[in-house]
C-alpha cells in the first residue's frame, strides 16, 4: 500500500518510568491502551492501526473517520484513569500524539516464526512523530498545510467532527503548517446535556490527577497541560453564575506552578458565549490580584510576549477590560 494518507502516532506517556516502578501494574496500564484502541480501530472500516509496544500508529484516506476514531481512543482511555486508585498516583493513562498528512508506502511482509516485519516509509510519520515529542500532557495536535484549501476548509468548517479544533500556536515545526489542538474532552456528536456531563466527569479526573502529582516535578506539567485541553473543551458550557469549575480554579490554583491554567482561565472567560456576565467579577478580580503577585506571573508574561501568541495578548486585554482593571 502506498499513496497520501491521513496518520497518527500515538504514545502512551511515562510508561517507561511505570515499568521500572512496577511492572505489574504497567502491565494494567498497558492492556488497558492496547484493548481500547483495538477495539475503536477494529470497528471503523476507514481506519487501519498498529500496536508496537506503547505506541499506537494509525492512518486513513478520511480525516474525518481517523481524528473521531482518535477522539474515541482518548476519552476511553483517560476514563480508565478514574479506575486506577489501586495502582497508585504514578500509575495514569495518557496519551500523546500528533495527525499529519503526506506520502505512506506501508507493506505488510513474509514473516517467519521469530520475525515480525513492518515496512514502513513516511514523510508524515516523520512529522507526526516530531510533533509528538515537542508536546507535554495528553494532546492531539492536528498539522493544517496553509497551502491545501482542501485541509483547512475540511478541519475548519467539518460539522461531522466529533471534538473541535484550537490553535496551538506555540508549536512551531514546519514553515508551511499551522498547528491545532483537538479538544477531545467533548463528543460534540452527542445531545449538548451528555457532552457536558461528560466534559465535567472528565475534568473531575484531570483535577484530581493534578492535585495527587502537584509535588512531582517529573509529571505535574504532563497533568496541567492535560487539563488544560479539558477546559478549553468546557469553554461552551462556562454557566452564567457560580460555574462549579470556574469555582474550582479561582479557589485552588493560584499557585505559581499553575500559570498555564491562569491564561487558560482568561481563554475561557473571555472566549464564552456568556463572558459579559463575568464583568466586573469581585471574585475574578481578587484572584487576578493574588496571582499577579505570584512569581509564576513572569511565566504569564513570557508567554504573552512571544511573537507567535499575540493572539494571547488580545486575550489579556480583553480580559483586563472586562474585569475594569486599567
Amino acid at each position: 500500500m502506498e499513496g497520501e494518507k491521513i496518520l497518527a502516532f500515538v504514545d502512551l506517556l511515562g510508561f517507561s518510568r511505570m515499568v521500572s516502578l512496577d511492572k505489574a501494574k504497567a502491565r494494567t496500564v498497558l492492556s488497558d491502551f492496547y484493548n481500547i484502541s483495538w477495539k475503536n480501530i477494529r470497528n471503523n472500516q476507514l481506519v487501519k492501526g498498529t500496536l508496537m509496544s506503547d505506541s499506537l500508529l494509525i492512518y486513513s484516506d478520511n480525516r474525518t473517520s481517523i481524528l473521531n476514531c482518535l477522539s474515541d481512543i482518548y476519552r476511553e482511555c483517560f476514563k480508565k484513569n478514574d479506575t486506577y486508585e489501586n495502582l497508585g498516583k504514578d500509575f495514569f493513562l495518557l496519551l500523546r500524539g500528533a495527525v499529519s498528512e503526506g506520502f505512506v508506502q506501508l507493506e505488510d511482509r513474509t514473516t517467519s516464526p521469530n520475525l515480525n516485519k513492518n515496512f514502513i516509509i513516511s514523510p508524515a510519520l516523520v512529522h507526526s512523530a516530531k510533533l509528538e515529542s515537542l508536546i507535554k500532557g495528553s494532546r492531539l495536535l492536528v498539522a493544517v498545510n496553509n497551502d491545501s484549501e482542501e485541509q483547512n476548509k475540511e478541519y475548519k468548517w467539518n460539522n461531522d467532527l466529533k471534538s473541535s479544533l484550537y490553535p496551538a500556536s506555540s508549536i512551531k515545526y514546519m514553515e508551511d503548517y499551522k498547528y491545532t489542538d483537538a479538544l477531545w474532552f467533548r463528543d460534540e456528536s452527542k445531545e449538548l446535556d451528555l457532552q457536558r456531563t461528560e466534559v465535567k466527569d472528565l475534568l473531575t479526573i484531570a483535577f484530581k490527577l493534578v492535585k495527587e502529582n502537584a509535588t512531582n516535578p517529573k509529571v505535574i506539567e504532563q497533568h496541567i497541560q492535560t487539563l488544560r485541553i479539558g477546559l478549553l473543551s468546557y469553554i461552551k458550557f462556562l454557566d452564567r453564575d457560580n460555574d462549579p469549575i470556574l469555582k474550582e480554579l479561582l479557589d485552588n490554583y493560584t499557585s505559581s506552578q499553575y500559570w498555564l491554567l491562569w491564561i487558560t482561565m482568561m481563554e475561557m472567560i473571555t472566549g464564552g458565549f456568556d463572558s459579559w456576565c463575568y464583568e466586573g467579577s469581585k471574585e475574578i478580580v481578587n484572584f487576578y490580584t493574588k496571582a499577579s503577585l505570584e512569581t509564576g506571573w513572569i511565566e504569564v508574561i513570557k508567554e504573552l510576549n512571544k511573537e507567535e501568541q499575540k493572539h494571547l495578548k488580545g486575550t489579556f486585554k480583553r480580559f483586563l477590560k472586562m474585569l475594569e482593571i486599567h
